[in-house]
């Protein structure tokens, strides 16, 4: 079950469901764009698996984008280098090949198990020049029965020559009502009113965020208690101590910036603007190169 951009998901699922059936005038080649953590990957991966059955393994590529677990900026090469460091172990559950855009064609190339072949690239403006003006070719002249489909955070970061080549669809941030609907369709956060709506701030109409949040306390238990004492210390300014600690923790798991937002709206909708006001300046001294210390000591000293 999809919820949110609901005509945006009836407009690809119709797409999809056209080049399915064989339909000439389907379009082979889609970009959906909208922000980070919306849901883009999700519903593709959902709808595609729906069309193509067991044959998703064998002839869908999925090029992911693995530049947060890499921590660096990743591009799609033009070539690639076959080497022992060609698979790298990122974390448990990934395994990472560099494939360059000669191999994405070559495979586009290749005859499917089923009828038909796919490819989906996620992020694709983080294609360098030289990749995209490779795929330009296969974008003008696709093979029967190959679709392409790529996400994009970035669309004005996409050269002209691929945009025009392709039939894009936004995607939006969900509402707050309909980021509760999605978590309460996945039992996210039912039995505790508080914390959703503390996910809900957080997350930003981005149900990839509260997805992380979820997976993250479900791997630690004891971080669901974090978030609600510091909710409580932040607001009463009881245990300063105790706010630093559980502040650095849920900066080691990489989502302050989004607790941060959250803290803001929460703030706001329990009428303590000035607290929430101040926390604007915490954001902005996280785009700088300011000692993550230094940064907690300044949010707690001006709470």
């Amino acid at each position: 079950m999809f919820v949110g951009n609901k005509e945006n998901i009836q407009t690809l699922t119709k797409y999809i469901d056209m080049f399915f059936a064989g339909d000439t005038k389907a379009p082979h080649f889609l970009i959906i764009a909208g922000p980070q953590h919306i849901g883009k990957t999700s519903s593709i991966q959902a709808l595609l698996k729906e069309k193509m059955g067991n044959y998703v393994v064998s002839d869908m590529l999925h090029i992911k984008d693995f530049s947060e677990q890499l921590e660096k900026k990743h591009n799609l090469k033009l070539k690639t280098v076959l080497t022992s460091e060609t698979f790298k172990i990122l974390i448990k559950e990934h395994n990472y090949q560099d494939i360059g855009i000669r191999d994405v064609n070559s495979r586009l190339q290749q005859s499917a198990i089923g009828k038909y072949k796919v490819v989906f690239l996620e992020n694709i403006e983080r294609m360098i020049p030289e990749a995209a003006n490779a795929f330009l070719k296969t974008c003008e002249e696709p093979l029967p029965k190959r679709l392409i489909i790529a996400t994009t955070s970035n669309p004005w970061q996409l050269l002209e020559t691929i945009l025009s080549r392709a039939l894009m669809i936004k995607f939006n941030q969900l509402s707050d009502g309909e980021l509760s609907q999605r978590m309460e369709t996945n039992t996210m956060f039912n039995n505790n009113p508080e914390l959703k709506q503390l996910v809900i701030h957080m997350a930003i109409g981005k149900p990839g965020i509260a997805q992380r949040i979820y997976t993250l306390i479900q791997e630690d238990p004891t971080l669901e208690k974090t978030f609600i004492k510091l909710i409580h210390n932040l607001s009463t300014n009881t245990n300063r101590f105790f706010a630093h600690d559980a502040l650095k923790k849920i900066y080691k798991y990489g989502i302050l910036e989004a607790f941060i937002d959250g803290w803001i709206a929460y703030c706001i909708n329990n009428h303590m603007e000035v607290k929430g006001h101040k926390r604007l300046a915490t954001k902005k001294l996280m785009r700088s190169n300011i000692n993550i210390e230094n940064i907690l000591l300044y949010w707690l000293l001006n709470e």
